[in-house]
Order: structure tokens, then C-alpha cells, then sequence
């Protein structure tokens, strides 16, 4: 092998190893680009837990004391006699936001449609009080998790007589 020869031979290998970097460089940055993205999703679920903890603890404080059903009664302004559906109201907020919280972790990919139906089922639909609260309600909500339970009520989901089929 003569000299031309070697040395078209290294820059051939010279190239398949620039190549080859590249490619390693493209793949890493193509890891790095998926981590980024499920280290942000985790942040932001563990934001909204975090949220959707303080505003239930807000609620469980009105459901399990008169005085601070009053309090936030007053800062509504409740009637007097309005004040103790605010127990009530704060329970279905309860359930409701429990829900919201699983149809935010299947939008994110966290769970499947059958966790998220499991997770809405306890949610009080089954009764009209539960359905007329959703009805006046669910503004407070986003415009995809009023859909989709608006959806699930339309097929029956919460149906009493079907409750225990699904």
C-alpha cells in the first residue's frame, strides 16, 4: 500500500468516524430533548397536586367546621340560610376536583382511560343534586373535563341502575 492509498484510506475512516459522532450526538440530543420534555410533565403534574392539595384543604376545612363554613359563606355572601349548603357545596368540590386532577393526569399521558373512569366514578352524579351542582358548576372547570363528563353523563356512566355494571 503506498502512500496515497494510506492516506485515502485514514480520511475514509476519518469520515466514518465524523459520522459516526454525529450520529451519536444526534441521538443523545434526541434523549436529552425526551427527558427534558417528562421532567417538565412531572413538574407541572406535581405543580397542579400541589395546587389541587391547597384548594382541598380549603374545602375540607369548610366541611368539617360550621365556623369556617360561615366565614366563607360570609365571603360569598351567603344568606343565612344558604350558609350550610356551603359544607355541601365544598364536598362536591371535592369529588369534583378529585376528578379533574385524573382527566389533567390522562391528558398528560400519566394514566390510562380506564384509571381516569375509576378515579370519576365516586364523583356523586348518580343523584340529581350531584348532576344539578355539575350543571351550575362546571364553568369552574376546564372546557376539556366539563366535555368529557358531559359525555360520560350523556352515555350513562353514572346511571344508578347500571352503577354497579361498569
Amino acid at each position: 500500500m503506498d502512500r496515497q492509498q494510506r492516506k485515502d484510506l485514514l480520511e475514509g475512516v476519518g469520515i466514518v468516524a465524523i459520522v459516526g459522532s454525529l450520529v451519536f450526538v444526534g441521538i443523545e440530543t434526541k434523549n436529552s430533548s425526551e427527558q427534558t420534555e417528562l421532567n417538565t410533565r412531572a413538574v407541572e403534574i406535581a405543580a397542579y397536586q400541589q395546587l389541587m392539595s391547597n384548594i382541598t384543604n380549603a374545602n375540607a376545612q369548610s366541611i368539617m367546621s360550621a365556623e369556617a363554613a360561615a366565614i366563607i359563606a360570609e365571603m360569598r355572601g351567603l344568606s343565612e340560610s344558604e350558609r350550610e349548603s356551603t359544607r355541601v357545596n365544598s364536598a362536591y368540590f371535592q369529588q369534583f376536583r378529585h376528578g379533574d386532577m385524573a382527566f389533567f393526569m390522562y391528558e398528560r399521558g400519566v394514566i390510562d382511560e380506564g384509571r381516569l373512569q375509576s378515579s370519576l366514578r365516586p364523583i356523586p352524579l348518580y343523584r340529581e343534586r350531584g348532576r344539578d351542582f355539575w350543571q351550575r358548576n362546571k364553568r369552574n372547570f376546564v372546557k376539556t373535563y366539563q366535555d368529557y363528563v358531559d359525555a360520560l353523563l350523556a352515555e350513562g356512566f353514572w346511571d344508578i341502575s347500571t352503577l354497579d355494571e361498569k
